[in-house]
């Protein structure tokens, strides 16, 4: 058994911050079981002027946005090296980060996150792994979502996991992922729309309030998107375009908006589970009288009014829905990129065709190394040759005999 020590990195569209999540991860690299301990792990708030600056970064020149890119690795790497000396972290290996998505277009080939990778080790000691996504697109991939790619390993134990974040995407034991449809994104607009003071809809008690707006309804559960079949993906752009429209607040009331949205999400997530059970049983994963367990997560899993129109609509469906902890519901995305970062590290796939649609598997991410030689980049160093002299020797031995 091996243990590594990582911190990973996330930010969302819905741009409350930067999650930082430190973890410890146990396994055996060839049997390929892995278990996890989160150590540490915080959000740092984005202040009004990074959060202006990240959601007008598609707009800007060519030119503003290398400077963004490297403003914001800078910005990452101190924001991570305060985290370390602020919690006296010790004995680190690795850190890894998503970056914050501006353009996301698989179909037109490029996806982009912001943050240079360069730029950030300088503020680093160990090494640094970002850029998930780009192999996989040129590998004919969507490139996300990435999480599922990780749930495969960490939470074999569950059939289906469900993450809702600014996007909310769905994870089939490795078999299938895709994002399902907005989430947060939309709802912490609306809410923040209707009162400035609001960052989000505390338990969707503002949706509670309202009514379902049938028409408009109707309307978001026809989006093209949907009629779609995985692999697929979902960027901030589509829903600019094609979401937020429909959502008039000048037309409708935003409790009303808030609470049809919610009513959409919960039929597209209970339509994704039900899809989901007829992916496993066709992979053989599940009996077919078998109960489907769920873990849900994601910081719309503190919306209990989601969360139970959710549950409503797949009672005696045959699911068993559980809600994560609370530092896995805040800090999965986090964990699971660490987690992602350690494989590339050790030169393993993590990120699947079965998720993403690309033409292999791959080892995805750009590993970039600190300024000056550190232990850690020499014990990850001595423990891959460690692994290669035992492959070597039994080799050897089965030609010998």
């Amino acid at each position: 058994m091996a243990s590594f020590s990582g911190i990973g990195c996330t930010t969302g569209p819905s741009l409350d911050g930067l999650d930082l999540c430190h973890v410890e991860f146990t396994g055996d690299v060839q049997t390929d079981i892995w278990g996890y301990r989160i150590m540490k792990a915080t959000t740092i708030p984005y202040t009004p002027e990074w959060q202006g600056l990240l959601r007008t970064a598609s707009q800007l020149s060519g030119e503003q946005l290398i400077r963004l890119h490297v403003e914001y690795g800078h910005f990452v790497g101190q924001t991570i090296d305060e985290f370390i000396q602020t919690e006296g972290i010790n004995n680190l290996d690795f850190v890894a980060s998503h970056g914050h998505t501006v353009f996301h277009q698989p179909n037109l080939g490029y996806t982009f996150q912001l943050g240079d990778g360069e730029t950030t080790a300088v503020h680093l000691r160990y090494p640094f792994v970002c850029n998930f996504g780009n192999k996989d697109v040129a590998l004919g991939g969507q490139g996300a979502p990435l999480v599922p790619n990780g749930e495969k390993f960490l939470f074999s134990h569950k059939d289906i996991c469900i993450n809702l974040s600014g996007i909310a995407n769905i994870g089939l034991r490795g078999l299938q992922g895709y994002d399902v449809c907005p989430c947060n994104y939309v709802s912490n607009m609306l809410a923040n729309l209707h009162d400035s003071k609001l960052e989000y809809d505390p338990e969707g008690d503002l949706a509670r309030t309202g009514k379902v707006i049938d028409d408009v309804l109707q309307q978001l559960e026809e989006l093209d998107y949907y009629k779609q079949l995985p692999p697929k993906s979902m960027e901030s752009e589509k829903i600019e375009n094609s979401v937020l429209p429909l959502l008039d607040t000048k037309k409708y009331q935003i409790p009303d908006l808030l609470r049809t949205f919610a009513e959409h999400v919960a039929n597209r997530l209970a339509d994704a589970c039900k899809d989901g059970r007829n992916t496993l049983h066709a992979g053989t994963v599940s009996k077919q009288n078998g109960v489907i367990k769920v873990l849900v997560s994601g910081g719309g899993s503190f919306n209990t009014h989601l969360i139970e129109l959710f549950q409503s609509k797949l009672l005696n469906e045959g699911f068993d829905i559980e809600i994560a902890d609370r530092d896995t519901i805040v800090f999965k995305e986090a964990l699971i990129f660490a987690f992602l970062g350690l494989r590339c590290l050790l030169n393993q796939e993590n990120i699947m065709a079965s998720v993403t649609g690309s033409k292999f598997d791959s080892i995805s991410g750009s590993i970039h190394r600190p300024v000056h030689s550190s232990s850690s980049v020499t014990r990850i160093i001595r423990f891959l040759m460690e692994k290669n002299k035992q492959r070597t020797a039994s080799s050897s031995s089965i030609c010998s005999n």
